[in-house]
């Protein structure tokens, strides 16, 4: 494979050919046969005085393009365009930067092109004498030399070559001794003969010293006050900014420049970061190695060595970097870093010495590395086998091949390590901490957490013990939730592969490993996969039934498309479904898969659960779910089972949930007669993890971190008279007031980041950014068409992206490098915005791709054949198959041309092919601005072309700061927000908690009529459950307390009031002829009853609780059917 030097070549020619068709020129003296007007978008100024209508055009589509009303993503928002009817060139630019006030003067180069029309005659293809208007261009250069002592406030100066170009400075004094500069030039031409005389194009403005000093200081070094992150960005500062432009600049090392530059079409090559560790070789943390529990000693001194280095470089780069010689930095700011980093080195140690020590901890760390080399051997061989190459899985596995070892990242054992101890030893205090895995996009944080998930399946399971209060061998061991459908699509195959790698283990060395199978359920919403098996019963005389349980199954048919093991396809032929003793087999078609379905002997089921009433009965190890799902618990007693909560076991259907109706089966003709014998129950599961953390906010999170409140205590139990807590781990790549968040959702006091940050935010020991020399990254590049619509901004880009792409996949040089930015990724802010960009594929963009071909001498037009859609409007089978046509390359017929999708690809979507982007609109998140970018240049060099609508605020001030903000593009992440027990967040969740509380703790208020039943609930139970919200209160919004208890004890009474009605009360019926209801769906008609009382309403999405309009005395319940 060619080197990242030479796709970082291809890359910059595509960025050449789109300047040179937006911005130009093509060189200095170029002719033009089209009007410059209309040739370049950019990088143009009109008189100021001039009213003629041709300096402006009618709006025609903007960003907002007519269509759908399904929005995705940030209408309501500050960022509306400011509008107008017409489309306004601007006549100014200018750049704005900061001096020392001793400082006595500076230079300012103000260059352009002005163009001249002239007619000529030539003869057409008819042979007919025609007019032609040419275009010349006639470069224009001069240099001011700016005096600062010569005025107070500001000065015009205008231009010896040009006296009606004016080039004003302004400056205002700052109290640190520093002066706030900017130099603007106007267009200031009157009467001009035609429409292009008065123009000015390829205008530039350079401020630079005359003396080549570097004059230029940074905006944080001006400023008395530094802000609390902006230390760790010291070394990319902000030193200017852009006035209806950008500015850019090449700092030193002290946050000074020697000049300050516009531009219109800015570029910043945002630099890569490396997990690896200098001086250790990429196989020094082998998963193989670490496997081998006879090598005891050699794992442990290798690990000794990774906590010893993380030692010395504390002590290096920071107790004695010569920052902490300012006693206030030491104070402020440096002690805190230090003691952050001295903590994590102390947790891992631990997790060292806990090896050493613990037998057990020792063997499921070995179980664990085995897993985790096994889940990558089986990665590849479904990768290759899949794809139709003859291979056998035995030479995946072979561990004379070199190629089939893998290493951990450092940081990756690191995070495990200092996990261990809490995770082993329930009762220690690492247990109540809520650690964040922080790291870049693409760094390996799933591997981080599928590794601890594997050492705690075999933790638990290897400290079984008959006398124990609960069973260790089975039930749900670890919760993994994720927020997004694309999310939960990718990566659960690698999840599920962990599973069947760690089930492989365990029948080899059964029963060492538990009894029970290692497993896992895909437990998401009802229109993903169904709840239960009733729901896939055909009726012959029923069709619209029948369609819908087909319907139901085939749901299932598509959550596996391919076999996680051997990765061929998958068909509705491999699932065997068995409505009466509730399950779904699932195997393979393959005969050399270790899952096929005619093995003589030792057949296996692939172990994985798709339905809701199966995930129940047989508790997999691993729940895979969505953050709403959980709205399920007031619904459902059933859904005790997840937490362990389980009495009896059923010898056809599977594990009981405490509370639950199950009548014992009688005999039928293909099955015996059902036993039911009593168990205890399960261990509650140890560990939550939160993947994508800072998605959890607004009122997704808000609702979330309320249901939190019940899950957390269904995950609890007591040692000793001391309640045990589940270990939460969360992670994300883009987070802020990260500990405020955790605080708010998991009622947790202390959040632990790891890797804890440095005094740079280049080197936390675990993260090292690599210099763009080394290894180009991904390349920013901003397009602001002032003066002209989003619609023609859009179009121009597209078109000579694309074609520019084609052309030079012709090109032999380039042929072997271009597939990365061959397919184009749009992302776009809404459907709305959206659905305007497909209908510019349609037509205009392949028109204008045909006038690029002309107008450049191209040997062939590209033709856009292959074009998809990735949005919320996709059903979530449809995925997987879009997300493999994207991995085609461009030089298969079907690749991809373009890819238009909204922020359903913000997060999980991981295509290593992909290169090219166009970001239409800045986001409204800073933070979904950096994951969506981040979907490309994760294997080859990347290019982000984001295109600012000029009319919206937002969009052009981060155009203005393009440099600034990309150079620190992680400090301006926004802190994310939660508010689960504020008082309208209370009026429509609080009640849920309630229900959930006492559904599912007392048996006797466990079935559906346990609604009727409220009056028997003791006071005793009614403080527990008050306690139970009362103590999480106590953390989050203690101002709450009396305000919630009130609504709790008139909620209740509400709640025996309705039970003493003349029909009886169960907690959900659909219609109320026999029945009242407790809780009611979302959207459904409310009886006259229920409106006095109390209105229960159920989202069908959680997302749309914004939505919902507060009526008097409501309650409302969250759900995902």
């Amino acid at each position: 494979m060619a080197d990242r030097f030479k796709f970082a070549e291809v890359r910059q020619e595509v960025i050449e050919m789109l300047k040179k068709d937006l911005l130009g020129p093509s060189s200095e003296n170029e002719i033009l046969n089209q009007n410059p007007r209309f040739e370049y978008i950019v990088g143009m100024l009109a008189p100021q005085t001039s009213e003629n209508d041709s300096n402006e055009q009618e709006v025609d589509g903007d960003a907002s393009f007519e269509g759908d009303a399904d929005y995705t993503a940030g209408e309501d928002d500050d960022n509306e365009p400011v509008f107008t009817n017409r489309f306004k060139t601007p006549s100014s630019i200018g750049i704005s930067f900061y001096l020392e006030s001793s400082t006595k003067s500076f230079n300012v180069d103000v260059t352009w092109g002005d163009y001249t029309k002239a007619s000529d005659k030539t003869t057409n293809k008819e042979g007919k004498k025609v007019d032609v208007s040419t275009y010349t261009r006639h470069p224009q250069k001069e240099t001011v030399v700016i005096d600062l002592q010569e005025f107070s406030k500001n000065k015009e100066y205008p231009l010896v070559c040009d006296s009606n170009v004016i080039l004003y400075i302004s400056k205002i004094g700052l109290k640190q001794g520093y002066t706030l500069v900017t130099a603007y030039v106007i267009n200031k031409r009157k009467n001009p003969e035609s429409d292009i005389a008065g123009m000015m194009f390829q205008v530039n403005l350079r401020a630079y010293s005359q003396e080549k000093m570097d004059i230029f200081v940074a905006e944080h070094i001006c400023r008395k006050i530094l802000a609390v992150d902006e230390f760790y960005f010291a070394q990319r500062p902000i030193l200017g900014r852009g006035r209806g432009c950008a500015a850019t600049w090449k700092a030193n090392k002290n946050g000074r420049a020697s000049e300050i530059v516009s531009t219109f079409i800015p570029e910043y090559e945002f630099l890569g970061v490396s997990a690896a560790l200098e001086g250790f070789d990429p196989f020094f943390f082998s998963m193989r190695t670490l496997s081998v529990a006879k090598k005891k000693d050699d794992i442990i001194n290798r690990l000794n060595v990774l906590a010893d280095s993380y030692e010395d470089w504390i002590q290096k780069k920071l107790v004695h970097d010569s920052k902490m010689d300012d006693a206030k930095f030491k104070k402020e700011i440096g002690d805190t870093v230090v003691n952050k980093c001295i903590e994590a080195l102390g947790r891992i140690r631990a997790g060292i010495q806990l090896l050493v020590e613990d037998d057990i901890s020792f063997d499921a760390f070995c179980f664990m590395n085995r897993s985790m080399i096994l889940q990558r051997n089986i990665m590849n061989f479904s990768k290759k086998h899949g794809a139709g190459i003859e291979c056998a899985f035995r030479d995946f596995v072979d561990p004379r091949n070199s190629s089939n070892n893998f290493g951990w990242r450092p940081f990756q054992i690191a995070f495990i390590l200092m996990n261990l101890k809490g995770i082993v030893d329930p009762e220690h205090d690492n247990r109540e901490v809520v650690d964040l895995l922080y790291f870049p996009t693409g760094g390996g944080k799933t591997e981080a957490y599928l590794g601890l998930m594997a050492f705690v399946i075999a933790n638990r399971r290897l400290r079984t013990n008959e006398s124990d209060e609960y069973n260790r061998d089975g039930g749900v061991t670890a919760i993994l939730r994720y927020t997004l459908r694309l999310l939960t699509t990718q990566q659960r195959d690698r999840i599920t592969k962990m599973i069947l790698a760690a089930e492989l283990i365990r029948q080899k060395e059964y029963p060492k490993y538990g009894k029970e199978p290692i497993s896992i359920g895909f437990w998401v919403g009802g229109t993903v996969t169904p709840n239960t098996f009733k729901e896939l019963e055909e009726d012959p005389e029923d069709l619209a039934k029948t369609r819908t349980a087909r319907s139901k199954k085939n749901s299932i048919y598509k959550q596996l498309l391919t076999c996680p093991f051997c990765g061929k396809p998958l068909t509705e032929e491999n699932f065997y479904i068995d409505i009466p003793t509730k399950s779904v087999s699932i195997y393979c078609s393959d005969d050399k898969c270790m899952f096929y379905r005619y093995k003589p002997s030792n057949k296996m089921k692939i172990p994985v659960y798709l339905v809701d009433e199966e995930i129940y009965a047989k508790c997999p190890t691993i729940i895979l779910s969505t953050v709403d799902k959980f709205a399920r618990l007031p619904w459902d007693v059933n859904t005790n089972a997840l937490f362990g909560r389980v009495d009896r076991i059923c010898s056809r259907d599977g594990y009981v949930a405490i509370g639950a109706d199950h009548a014992r089966h009688t005999r039928t003709e293909e099955l015996s007669t059902a036993t039911l014998r009593s168990i205890k129950p399960f261990l509650p599961p140890e560990l939550i993890i939160q993947d994508e953390l800072h998605l959890i906010t607004g009122p997704l999170g808000t609702v979330y971190g309320a249901y939190e409140t019940v899950i957390e205590d269904l995950c609890s139990y007591t040692i000793g008279g001391k309640k045990i807590k589940p270990k939460y781990v969360v992670s994300t790549a883009t987070i802020k007031n990260a500990a405020e968040q955790t605080k708010c959702l998991y009622g947790r006091k202390v959040t632990a980041q790891f890797p804890p940050n440095g005094f740079e935010i280049g080197d936390s020991f675990y993260i090292r950014e690599v210099p763009v020399e080394q290894d180009p990254f991904r390349r920013y590049v901003g397009v602001c068409a002032l003066g002209q619509s989003v619609k023609t901004a859009l179009l121009r880009v597209y078109s000579i992206i694309l074609q520019s792409a084609y052309n030079l996949s012709l090109d032999d040089e380039y042929k072997d490098v271009i597939d990365p930015y061959y397919t184009l990724v749009g992302y776009y802010n809404s459907i709305r915005e959206l659905g305007g960009a497909v209908r510019l594929l349609q037509d205009d963009i392949p028109d204008r791709i045909q006038r690029i071909k002309k107008k450049y001498g191209m040997s062939r037009q590209r033709f856009l054949n292959h074009k998809v859609e990735i949005t919320s409007r996709m059903s979530s089978y449809d995925i997987p198959k879009k997300l493999s046509q994207l991995e085609t390359p461009y030089t298969d017929r079907n690749c991809l041309d373009t890819a238009i999708a909204t922020n359903m690809i913000a997060v999980g979507m991981d295509v290593d092919r992909l290169g090219l982007m166009v970001v239409t609109g800045q986001p409204k998140q800073n933070s979904e601005y950096i994951q969506a970018t981040s979907r490309i240049g994760r294997s080859y060099p990347g290019l982000v072309v984001t295109l600012y609508n000029p009319y919206r605020p937002r969009d052009l001030s981060h155009y203005e700061n393009f440099t600034g903000y990309h150079a620190q593009l992680y400090r301006f992440v926004e802190g994310t927000t939660a508010t689960p027990f504020s008082a309208r967040a209370r009026d429509r969740v609080l009640h849920a908690l309630v229900i959930s509380a006492i559904r599912l703790h007392y048996p006797e208020f466990a079935s559906n009529d346990g609604a009727a039943a409220i009056d028997k609930l003791t006071d005793e139970q009614l403080n527990e459950v008050k306690a139970l919200i009362m103590n999480r209160l106590n953390i989050i919004k203690p101002s709450a307390k009396a305000d919630a208890e009130h609504e709790i004890d008139d909620f209740i009474s509400n709640w025996k009031l309705l039970a003493t009605q003349s029909k009886e009360l169960r907690y959900y019926v659909y219609t109320t002829k026999t029945y009242n209801r407790l809780m009611n769906t979302y959207g459904e008609v409310c009886t006259d009853l229920e409106s006095r009382l109390f209105v229960l309403c159920v989202m069908l999405r959680v997302q749309q609780i914004c939505s919902i309009t507060r009526r008097t005395k409501s309650l409302c319940l969250i759900i995902i059917n």
